[in-house]
């Protein structure tokens, strides 16, 4: 399956997950590209069957990187479906997942999974114990196969 990681990352949290997502992802045998939002053109996605958009949560929302990528980004392919993650220090009270799903939902692309929220221990991080495990459930369920 072809699948397309979009993410933003302040502090390398993100990046680290998203990297190590992707790993997980090719070694099941998918075709995976990662971007940053930082160096890709919202409007030149590659197509693909699945997009994932990962960003760090910032005062409780996503990041503004990643909001103003997600209200320019243009899904090439139809029937595309998307999944979502955030990094955020308090996960019961961050808007981030639910802010990325209303930028997305008017785009014709539809959810396939919940979105995962991997704590963090600080600020900067790191990323808590554990998130290895979360984000290999997670590509198992956004691909079809049975979490662990």
């Amino acid at each position: 399956m072809k699948i397309c990681i979009a993410y933003e990352s302040k502090y390398g949290n993100g990046k680290k997950c998203m990297e190590y997502l992707q790993d997980v992802l090719s070694k099941d045998g998918h075709d995976v590209e990662l971007f940053s939002v930082r160096e890709v053109d919202p409007s030149s996605l590659p197509s693909a069957g699945i997009y994932i958009f990962s960003a760090p949560t910032q005062v409780g929302n996503v990041a503004g990187k990643m909001k103003k990528f997600l209200k320019k980004v243009v899904i090439p392919q139809a029937n595309a479906k998307y999944a979502l993650i955030t990094t955020c220090m308090n996960p019961p009270k961050t808007k981030s997942l639910t802010t990325m799903e209303s930028l997305l939902d008017p785009k014709g692309i539809s959810k396939t999974v919940d979105g995962l929220m991997i704590k963090v221990t600080g600020m900067k991080g790191p990323c808590e114990t554990g998130y290895q495990d979360q984000l290999k459930n997670f590509a198992k369920a956004i691909t079809g196969l049975k979490k662990e």
